[in-house]
């Protein structure tokens, strides 16, 4: 199950200019359409060759992440807090590092059987033809799944239950 998501935008162009975070108001609600993005996006990573594993620095100023992780999880800040603070320190990244494209930053905590997950993704847009009641074509705005470019799964569990592991 989904227990908390939020969706925000930062909008980056490749001309130069720079990115314009857009925040999310509230945390996704529960519903058929998100549990769904969540199903597919996991298909669509557990599909991805070439993933590599990953720890986390002592909680500091350069790596801010753990101790912001640590305090959701703790309640001291909800979920939405939480996704608004690693959103803005992502748009801060990219425009540092020069990504050319922004697009949707995607924060889900989500449980698979005993294990405690967390999805951090930036996930594009891309187009798709669909057939109206009318039988009329029509051309709508989709997330592009098929194609991520920026992800990241923290094994929640591992990381607080055996943090020598190294590998969550």
């Amino acid at each position: 199950p989904v227990l908390h998501s939020a969706i925000h935008k930062i909008d980056k162009k490749p001309d130069g200019s720079p990115a314009i975070l857009f925040l999310g108001s509230a945390e996704q609600v529960d519903s058929q359409a998100r549990d769904d993005l969540m199903h597919q996006f996991n298909e669509s990573y557990n599909a991805t060759a070439g993933k590599g594993w990953g720890f986390f620095h002592g909680a500091s100023g350069a790596y801010p992440l753990s101790g912001w992780l640590g305090e959701y999880l703790a309640g001291t800040d909800d979920f939405l807090s939480f996704s608004t603070v690693a959103a803005e320190h992502l748009t801060r990244l990219m425009e540092e590092s020069n990504l050319s494209t922004g697009g949707h930053a995607l924060f889900c905590h989500y449980q698979q059987g005993l294990t405690d997950y967390l999805i951090i993704a930036l996930v594009q847009e891309t187009e798709a033809v669909t057939m109206t009641e009318e039988l009329s074509l029509m051309t709508v705005k989709r997330l592009d799944l098929d194609h991520i470019r920026l992800a990241a799964r923290i094994n929640i569990s591992e990381w607080q239950n055996n943090p020598q592991s190294k590998q969550y």
